[in-house]
């Protein structure tokens, strides 16, 4: 834990007292993926996470940043770590980005001694009373993989979408015990959904999700678009575009939801490869004068 405790302390440093090349160095140097609250922060290479960090700093004058982390595992090469994140910042322009329920998580690998960042997801909760955007999927670009690049390739990540395929046919024919199959065991583990302020923890919770969805919504259909998968010892990374649309039970209006982001993180258990974490997000708006 203590790895996991120096990381986010000095996550948060950056964030308050850093510039872009320390955001820099938090980051695997070899491959990342990241996304962020707003559609334009969706990060694929350094230079795209470069940029954006030069503008924050810039742009910033007063910063407050809290984390609290919500769930953690791993086996100090490879972690997941879950939190809430809570910030009130001022920039220059007079623009103020305060939110205390913020959904973050991290995959880590290390490197050097130290945690990295291979993939991160920052999402805000969508609002229940605002309908869902339906934009075109973005596409994604596909560095060249080297001899020793843990981002798997067309044949090693196909598993894995064979896993995202039996997702896509127990959610489409509403088949609870298929997706609870799914999951990995453990109680300690935490979703984020798309909408709510609470995250899910354990089977119970998840399972009263899956039917108050059933409940409320039919002929749920499902598509995930640009799959990643990282495998460092022994979690796997897996993040995708998806798009979705169902009819709603009371109105029978149809509703859709594009582009979607997801993070699965995946263990393995007996044998298989189950999912202990997930990240459902939507981005949201930019605000006015976004930085």
């Amino acid at each position: 834990m203590s790895l996991v405790v120096n990381f986010l302390n000095e996550f948060r440093d950056c964030l308050l007292n850093g510039n872009e090349d320390q955001v820099l160095e938090l980051n695997m140097p070899d491959d990342f993926t990241g996304w962020g609250i707003t559609e334009s922060d969706n990060y694929h290479c350094l230079a795209d996470l470069y940029k954006r960090s030069g503008r924050y700093f810039q742009e910033r004058d007063s910063v407050d940043i809290q984390l609290e982390p919500l769930d953690s595992f791993g086996n100090g090469k490879a972690m997941m770590v879950a939190c809430r994140f809570k910030r009130n910042i001022q920039f220059k322009s007079g623009l103020r980005l305060k939110d205390k329920n913020l959904r973050l998580t991290f995959y880590l690998v290390e490197h050097q001694g130290k945690l990295r960042i291979r993939h991160s997801h920052l999402s805000k909760a969508w609002p229940e009373a605002m309908p869902f955007p339906v934009t075109p999927v973005p596409g994604r670009p596909q560095p060249e993989l080297t001899d020793h690049s843990v981002r798997l390739d067309s044949i090693s990540i196909a598993p894995f979408l064979d896993a995202l395929n039996k997702r896509v046919n127990y959610i489409e024919s509403v088949d609870m015990s298929g997706l609870e199959s799914l999951q990995h065991p453990s109680q300690s583990r935490v979703y984020f959904p798309i909408q709510g302020n609470s995250e899910l923890r354990g089977t119970r919770q998840y399972t009263r999700h899956l039917h108050a969805l059933a409940e409320k919504y039919a002929n749920p259909l499902l598509k995930y678009h640009h799959p990643v998968a990282f495998q460092d010892q022994s979690l796997v990374c897996l993040c995708a575009y998806a798009e979705s649309s169902c009819l709603d039970q009371i109105t029978g209006e149809k509703i859709s939801a594009s582009p979607l982001r997801v993070t699965y993180i995946l263990q393995e258990h007996e044998g298989q490869w189950l999912c202990r974490h997930s990240h459902w997000s939507l981005p949201c708006p930019a605000p006015a004068n976004d930085v």
